[in-house]
């Protein structure tokens, strides 16, 4: 009986395993996606993604706003009053003689201003925008990056726990049908109890490592519902992808030489913003020191409150503004632009770096990755040579059973080490391409293909 019920979960894990979209879309309403399907809709709807781009249309308009000082400012102003005691409607303009006096008066002015020279505070403010502009695009492009490496890396891993359900869905079948052989031998008495409780103990472990292998499938949907920014699981769907798809196309494969050209990623690209932005802000605060010129054309309408009788003029003029002092408040400003100058070279001198040295880890982790799966090939392919002679041995009862079970658990943990590397090499080589900042829609698909 105990044998019976063994093999019978073994079977239904088997299933759940072989069927887990099917279940999963059942339970949690998950939707199977390709990678293609992923990409786009993560493209489209993932939040991060989005408030980047509006805060990019911000700085767009910001940078409209710059440009609308120098031009030419109108605004028309009116007004209607009533004084406790009368006021002169229009002003004097001729000696003894006074304008009508009224306690209510409509008064009204259309007015143009023209800025003629603000010691280059216009210019500084329009570069000091663009310099915004252009970080809010290159953080744009650091958030695009990142939604498109972060899909392709669990496609990655999808197709690493799919590899590896399969070798442990072939181990499973390959235990359920020695389980069945030995059940009927141990009912004879001619095997002895304790290999009978080692392969039940195979066999446990192996349906406990299959779970573990099927729940990690179930968490990498909801991963991906998250960088989509959709409520339901969405499964990735391996299925049209090639297992072991190396070797890429040979300009795929990372390269350091002549790093410093090849390293031009959004990171980088942010970071030289930040600094124009910082310089512009400090020619900004530089130039608060300078005095401002400007001309102005006024037309005046002025009426009785009593009586509409209206009574225009008009009136041109230019206007200084020297600023002489202010408690330090400029000095504190420029000197604050400078540190923050200081800070954003030494933020870029750190960028580069970091993503200099990024680059050498990454290289070094595909290469090793790399040397180590050729490797791996080759000692799985000598294990399993060896395995099929031990399990030739065990059938003339040369060996023991325990012999066997520990060659074929070695040769399923090489195997599986070997799937691990494959997807290590492919992970460098997405992570490379990330950094040189060339990864797009089509470098994703050629590198999980």
């Amino acid at each position: 009986m105990r044998s019976f019920k063994l093999v019978m979960a073994a079977v239904l894990v088997f299933v759940l395993v072989g069927k887990a979209g099917d279940l999963t879309g059942q339970r949690g309403k998950a939707v199977e996606m390709t990678l293609e399907q992923v990409l786009d809709l993560a493209l489209q709807e993932n939040p991060a993604l989005r408030a980047a781009k509006w805060q990019k249309v911000v700085s767009e308009k910001k940078v409209w706003e710059a440009k609308s000082s120098f031009l030419p400012s109108i605004q028309y102003v009116a007004s209607y009053n009533w004084y406790e005691k009368p006021m002169i409607v229009i002003p004097i303009h001729e000696p003894m003689k006074f304008p009508p006096l009224e306690d209510r008066i409509f008064a009204s002015q259309l007015q143009l201003r023209l800025p003629i020279f603000t010691g280059g505070q216009r210019l500084a403010a329009h570069k000091m925008a663009k310099a915004n502009l252009a970080e809010s695009g290159a953080q744009t492009r650091v958030v695009k990056s990142r939604v498109m490496q972060n899909v392709a890396a669990l496609f990655l891993q999808a197709k690493e726990l799919n590899g590896k359900r399969e070798l442990i869905s072939y181990r499973l079948k390959a235990l359920r049908e020695r389980h069945r052989e030995l059940s009927l031998l141990y009912k004879e008495g001619r095997v002895s109890e304790a290999d009978f409780a080692l392969l039940d103990a195979n066999l446990q472990s192996t349906i406990a490592d299959s779970l573990q292998l099927a729940a990690s499938y179930y968490q990498l949907g909801n991963r991906l519902a998250q960088l989509v920014g959709v409520k339901y699981p969405i499964l990735p769907r391996t299925a049209g992808l090639a297992e072991g798809a190396l070797p890429l196309e040979p300009d795929l494969y990372p390269d350091t030489t002549a790093i410093d050209v090849r390293l031009n990623n959004p990171e980088l690209e942010k970071a030289r913003a930040q600094l124009v932005k910082a310089k512009a802000l400090k020619s900004l605060a530089a130039r608060s020191f300078l005095p401002t010129i400007s001309g102005y054309y006024t037309h005046l309408y002025n009426s009785s409150g009593y009586e509409w009788d209206p009574v225009d003029e008009w009136a041109v003029g230019l206007t200084i503004q020297i600023p002489l002092f202010e408690g330090g408040k400029r000095i504190a400003n420029l000197g604050a632009a400078k540190a923050a100058e200081r800070a954003a070279e030494a933020n870029l001198d750190n960028t580069l770096l970091e993503q200099r040295a990024s680059l050498e880890i990454a290289y070094l982790k595909w290469d090793a990755a790399r040397r180590r799966r050729q490797l791996m090939t080759s000692a799985v392919e000598n294990k399993r040579k060896y395995v099929a002679a031990n399990r030739k041995l065990y059938r003339e009862g040369r060996i023991s059973l325990s012999e066997l079970l520990t060659q074929e658990t070695e040769l399923l943990a090489l195997q599986i080490q070997e799937r691990e590397l494959l997807y290590a090499e492919q992970q460098a080589i997405l992570d490379y391409h990330v950094l040189i900042g060339d990864l797009n829609r089509d470098t994703v698909l050629k590198i999980v293909r």
